[in-house]
């Protein structure tokens, strides 16, 4: 938004600069004396300008305040601008004042307050010394202390306007050529000189006071200009709607016994000539709706913005951040009758809550104790009789009771004896007569190589076993040979009392060691040896 558009000139003031710079060229040509009561005309026309502009200037400052009382949140940075800018412009037109006082004083040695300058008529017009002397005296490089300390506070006032204005190119420009202090042709037009010199060198007075009310007339010009704008902005990130619908937005729609149903109800007011622009992090959406793939379980955190222009046309951003979680898909299935944890070995259980994050459930239990391993609890019972187990969850900030279970303690059951075997193919067998499924016998040279395995036969339990030891009995020449083995393995004892029997000689095993999950004796069928 541009001020000058805001505050155009008008043809009149149009029409006194164009004089004033008609006048200012016919000087330089030494027109007749004449000349000067022109400038005298366009003064008058100037200070009719100035006091117009005060007027005016105090009737926005008067608004300002208004809207300050009726809503100091909104307006009060754009309020404290404007007292700002009114500070500013006072000081530099004040010294103005006090210069165009000080030049009456030096022509007509008459004694005119600063604030009665502009109603002063000026008597000794043509005097080319007095306005030199003062603001450019013997330095014709700086000028007086009056002449610099004028030509920093329009510099100062310049760059604080355009700063006000956002540092904006069109008003840097408009306001540079406004309040230039760069050199420029003298008044003869024959060479680049400084401003001072360009501005007061040999003019006569009345053209430097009527140009000290120029001056003052664009300082006024350029505070209207920066508190229109300034009220503008109270509003310029104001959105017009023209649609008002009702929204409820619950935390869940599902919510569990115990919990607490929350949601907000909320009306949203939409301007439908205005799109917003949505984005996940850095990337843009095709709509209003954020849609993820929930592939991976877990708690996933997100943040955007929303993304409106306002009605300067200025992108306002609106930062929101959230989070979901995603769970197993999950049904609670359970067969009462066997709820059953085995003392002495790692139980794995699987705990969970739906709709809750694992990192909010909390497992408790009694007659045992519970270690998180991964997503599976591992359950160690201490008691010989039942383990309790009590799951609760953190659901907003509240710890909700989800229930409980009961399960049995039992004794880990024995597992199965396996001569285990490597048959011609390269696949490793286990033998036991007695179980089904696990009936091919090895040849005698496969038997020499087998070892002693225990596992359940089921696979339903995932128990760690092993064999510490064994004996092996055979009927030798009538009677019973006992051959041991410290290891899962036949000793050189067993292989060689095995190597003399006969095909259909019957081989049994007793006193077979299993230690692990669990330590007890195993017992294995007789097996006759292999004939091959």
């Amino acid at each position: 938004m541009s001020g000058a558009a805001n505050c155009p000139e008008t043809p009149r003031q149009k029409m006194i600069g164009m004089m004033y710079l008609v006048l200012t060229a016919m000087l330089a040509l030494n027109v007749s004396a004449d000349i000067l009561n022109g400038f005298l005309m366009v003064d008058n026309s100037l200070i009719t300008n100035i006091e117009t502009g005060h007027q005016q200037n105090s009737a926005l400052y008067d608004e300002m305040n208004y809207l300050y009382q009726q809503n100091p949140e909104k307006v009060g940075e754009w309020l404290e601008k404007s007292n700002l800018v009114r500070q500013k412009s006072d000081s530099l037109i004040t010294f103005i004042h006090q210069a165009k006082a000080d030049l009456i004083m030096m022509a007509d040695k008459v004694e005119v307050g600063i604030d009665t300058v502009n109603n002063y008529k000026l008597v000794t017009k043509d005097n080319t010394d007095i306005a030199s002397n003062y603001f450019i005296g013997n330095d014709e490089k700086n000028g007086t202390e009056k002449g610099q300390t004028f030509k920093r506070m329009l510099e100062e006032y310049r760059h604080f306007v355009e700063h006000m204005f956002g540092d904006d190119s069109t008003h840097i420009e408009i306001y540079e050529k406004r309040f230039t202090t760069e050199p420029s042709m003298n008044s003869h037009g024959t060479e680049m000189v400084p401003w001072l010199n360009a501005t007061f060198e040999s003019m006569p007075i009345i053209a430097v006071t009527t140009q000290l009310s120029k001056y003052e007339n664009d300082i006024l010009t350029t505070e209207q200009e920066l508190i229109q704008y300034f009220k503008a902005q109270t509003d310029a990130g104001d959105f017009r709607v023209n649609k008002i619908e009702a929204f409820v937005i619950p935390n869940s729609k599902h919510v569990m016994q115990g919990g607490q149903y929350k949601a907000k109800i909320v009306l949203s007011a939409v301007d439908s000539t205005k799109v917003p622009e949505y984005y996940i992090g850095s990337n843009k959406l095709a709509s209003e709706t954020y849609t993820a793939s929930c592939n991976t379980i877990g708690t996933f955190p997100f943040s955007g913005k929303i993304v409106l222009k306002g009605n300067d046309g200025v992108p306002r951003e609106y930062p929101f951040k959230d989070e979901y979680t995603v769970g197993e898909p999950s049904a609670t299935i359970a067969n009462e009758d066997m709820n059953v944890v085995y003392k002495g070995f790692n139980n794995r259980l699987k705990i969970s809550v739906p709709g809750v994050s694992d990192s909010k459930v909390k497992v408790d239990i009694a007659g045992g104790t519970l270690t998180k391993n991964g997503s599976y609890y591992i359950c160690k019972p201490s008691s010989n009789s039942e383990v309790k187990i009590t799951v609760s969850a953190d659901v907003e900030g509240k710890i909700v009771p989800m229930g409980s279970s009961l399960f049995r303690v039992k004794a880990l059951p024995d597992p199965a004896p396996f001569l285990r075997y490597t048959d011609a193919n390269g696949n490793v067998v286990d033998y036991n007569p007695n179980i089904e499924g696990y009936q091919k016998a090895p040849t005698r040279k496969q038997l020499l190589e087998a070892k002693f395995v225990a596992q359940y036969a089921d696979g339903l339990l995932k128990a760690n076993f092993r064999i510490a030891d064994f004996e092996m009995v055979a009927t030798v020449r009538g009677g019973n040979t006992t051959k041991s083995s410290p290891t899962n393995a036949f000793s050189d004892d067993q292989l060689s009392l095995m190597k003399s029997l006969k095909p259909g000689q019957e081989i049994f095993f007793k006193n077979i060691k299993c230690v692990g999950d669990k330590t007890t004796i195993l017992s294995y069928p007789p097996i006759a040896m292999p004939s091959k």
